[in-house]
């Protein structure tokens, strides 16, 4: 944290009275993954601490690709959130997840947000999202400050997964991404890796290296219960970048085996039919599906897990972290991922020790890591350990969301 930031912040809350702060942020409650629940639970942690946040958002319709029950009609288009001001504007959901169809949906919703503009004197702006970046400092008044939280490099992933698109239009995504950046007085990156990526594509703003949070408070470590059969799980969004195929590979090397060993699936996105139709069709007895758990049952859901599965598509593996990994460690489980040494998932389960990681697309060796955490309680409990002490000491949402603070005080 810089002096002046620091500085900032200690006048701000000496005052005991918010900025007026805005944030500003495709997804929000109540969207159960990606980056609505740490950009809810920031918004929530301002509002706590006297600062009194609005929050200018689409409704709801991640990962679904619908508009939820209930706010479809606008019925909550305005909304006072436990102590935050909400304001929902309509925008077009494409049918499809692929880029185009994103950056149709995103070009929509900023749009609808200038129509309601308002200036703050801090901004918090968060992408995925090119154009809500671009739009952010239109927002801000004369000296205020605006901040991008980068939870994917969209240009990025958009290249290396191959959504469909050329060479041409990745590559002026990759400009507009870059130069909306340098509008911003600070870009915050998940990594370091993450952020080497981003000057790499031209970010030239101050960066600073900030995880997504995690209430430590609200997800309790429980007992680990070992029956007859061990479960795994993989629990989020069902999309492209997830790698979710290399998780019905692993079922199919552990049916191959005779393991013991169950694999839940949790979540929705625009792959889990293909995926439940591959499941039958392969007849992976092992494997089920299940929608999300909700909120105020997230401990007792992620520990009955003996250990997480957390796959990751290489294509994509230097443009995003799943912040879920921060989640699973706070539970106290384990995780096996399929991430190459120097990636951003690779790095932090290094960093942490919490998890095991493994070559991507190698059913062999995922299902070697999974058997072995099965089969030796010690190591996974040792692992589990690790992961809880670091996200105490370095995620909890005091720590992070003041860091986040700091940079708009």
């Amino acid at each position: 944290m810089s002096d002046r930031n620091a500085a900032s912040l200690v006048a701000t809350e000496t005052m005991g009275v918010s900025r007026s702060l805005l944030v500003l942020s495709n997804y929000y409650h109540p969207e159960p993954t990606g980056s609505a629940p740490p950009i809810t639970d920031l918004s929530l942690w301002l509002a706590e601490n006297g600062y009194a946040p609005e929050v200018l958002t689409a409704r709801p319709s991640y990962p679904k690709n619908a508009v939820y029950d209930g706010y479809e009609a606008g019925q909550l288009d305005e909304e006072d959130f436990r102590g935050v001001q909400v304001r929902r504007v309509k925008s077009f959901i494409a049918k499809s997840r692929g880029i185009v169809g994103r950056l149709l949906s995103e070009t929509s919703f900023a749009l609808a947000a200038l129509r309601v503009r308002r200036r703050h004197q801090g901004v918090i702006c968060v992408c995925p999202s090119v154009f809500v970046v671009l739009i952010a400092p239109m927002f801000v008044s004369k000296d205020g400050r605006v901040a991008a939280i980068v939870h994917d490099i969209q240009s990025g992933l958009a290249a290396n997964l191959k959504f469909g698109v050329g060479g041409l239009l990745t590559g002026a995504l990759r400009l507009l991404e870059a130069w909306s950046l340098n509008r911003c007085d600070t870009v915050i990156a998940l990594t370091p890796a993450m952020a080497d990526e981003l000057r790499g594509i031209g970010v030239r703003a101050p960066i600073e290296v900030i995880p997504p949070q995690v209430n430590v408070r609200e997800i309790r470590p429980i007992e680990t219960v070992r029956g007859a059969r061990a479960l795994a799980v993989y629990s989020g969004n069902l999309g492209r970048k997830q790698g979710l195929d290399q998780v019905l590979a692993l079922a199919t090397e552990l049916m191959r085996r005779g393991a013991a060993i169950d694999i839940l699936i949790r979540g929705e996105g625009s792959e889990r039919a293909g995926l439940e139709e591959q499941a039958q069709r392969e007849q992976l007895t092992n494997l089920r599906f299940s929608d999300l758990a909700p909120r105020e049952a997230l401990s007792e859901a992620m520990g009955a897990a003996v250990l997480h599965l957390v796959p990751q598509a290489p294509g994509g593996a230097n443009f995003a972290l799943p912040s879920k990994i921060f989640s699973i460690m706070a539970a106290e489980r384990p995780y096996v991922a399929t991430a190459s040494p120097g990636t951003p998932l690779a790095l932090v389960t290094n960093e942490a020790e919490a998890g095991l990681c493994v070559e991507p697309n190698d059913p062999v060796a995922f299902a070697d890591a999974v058997e072995h955490l099965v089969a030796d309680s010690a190591v996974a409990a040792r692992l589990g350990q690790a992961g809880r002490r670091y996200v105490e000491a370095t995620v909890d949402r005091e720590v992070v969301c003041r860091k986040i603070l700091a940079t708009v005080g």
